[in-house]
């Protein structure tokens, strides 16, 4: 085994993809990239994975892609719903969160898997989100951060770049960006892809980002080692800090939860003893049926895809 942290990356089943035959399962390049730079090794997952994997990794990414089906918040689709090619799909991330949360696993949730962790937890989604203050797709904007939240903590690691840089390596429409990606008024600039917002705030979670429209960009727990974001990060890690660091805290805290896990399995072998039961503090459970969402509302927004579902019997595995 590798002494690299093992970083879980559920795949995306798409139902065309260049080169194959059939449907295949992917990840965006940019996303496994980002792991690898922050010393981290990446297994991408498939959706129709149902081993014992979890038990095997140290952290989770779980990266973007197409709308949540609405009935997994009570809600029938309209007009503008791009959901996924297979209805697996949504289960399969809900599988990802799921054990990040009941395993304690360190955990980066970026943009339709922020979305998810919401709706998980009995909040709703704005299938939506209005675009005449902000624009959201396709472009890169300001968001202002909760000072007091593990995102603020992992955000100041990163050192400071011009503006003009944040604008070339996007590659993006952009307005007036500040003199540096992140401010002593936690400002920082963000590469934006999505239609879809947060509606009501799901149980247990807090909202850590903002946009100037009020549409929410960040998720948080406190009683978990998780950050979720509405934006992309992948897309501009290879230039800017700011972003990078995202992925290298989600690795640094995959690489102590691997070595706490280590020094446990030591003692229990040098004493004979049973391992230690996880605080109740690392497992979540599921909303109840009927529940009411902590009444926060505010977006938290999704990228579309123009893809049509296809057949589920298609699916090919791909692993790394």
């Amino acid at each position: 085994m590798s002494g690299k942290p093992l970083i879980a990356v559920p795949g995306m089943a798409s139902a065309q993809i260049r080169g194959l035959r059939f449907s295949g399962t992917v990840v965006a390049n940019a996303v496994l990239e980002s792991i690898v730079r922050a010393g981290g090794e990446p297994v991408i997952v498939s959706p129709v994975a149902e081993s014992g994997i979890w038990d095997r990794v140290d952290g989770i990414v779980l990266p973007g892609g197409s709308d949540i089906n609405p009935a997994r918040y009570g809600a029938e689709p309209d007009e503008t719903h791009a959901g996924t090619d297979f209805d697996i799909q949504d289960d399969a991330d809900a599988r990802a969160i799921a054990a990040a949360e009941s395993r304690g696993l360190p955990a980066l949730l970026i943009c339709r898997g922020m979305q998810l962790w919401n709706v998980e937890r009995g909040g709703t989604m704005i299938q939506h989100w209005p675009s005449d203050q902000q624009e959201h797709v396709g472009t890169v904007h300001a968001v202002e951060v909760d000072a007091e939240s593990r995102l603020a903590a992992a955000l100041a690691d990163a050192a400071p770049a011009p503006a003009p840089a944040a604008a070339a390596a996007a590659e993006l429409p952009t307005a007036e960006l500040p003199a540096a990606e992140l401010s002593a008024a936690e400002s920082v600039t963000v590469s934006s892809y999505h239609h879809q917002a947060v509606g009501e705030l799901g149980r247990g979670l807090r909202v850590v980002a903002r946009a100037s429209d009020g549409c929410v960009e960040a998720l948080e727990d406190p009683s978990l080692n998780i950050v979720a974001v509405q934006w992309h990060p992948e897309d501009r890690a290879e230039t800017l800090a700011v972003d990078q660091v995202l992925f290298d805290w989600v690795v640094q805290q995959a690489a102590e939860f691997r070595a706490a896990k280590a020094q446990r399995a030591g003692s229990t072998q040098r004493t004979g003893s049973a391992p230690v039961a996880r605080p109740a503090a690392d497992a979540v459970s599921a909303p109840e049926a009927g529940s009411a969402p902590a009444a926060d509302s505010a977006a938290d927004a999704g990228s579309a895809s123009a893809a049509e579902p296809a057949q589920k019997e298609d699916i090919n595995v791909a692993t790394v």
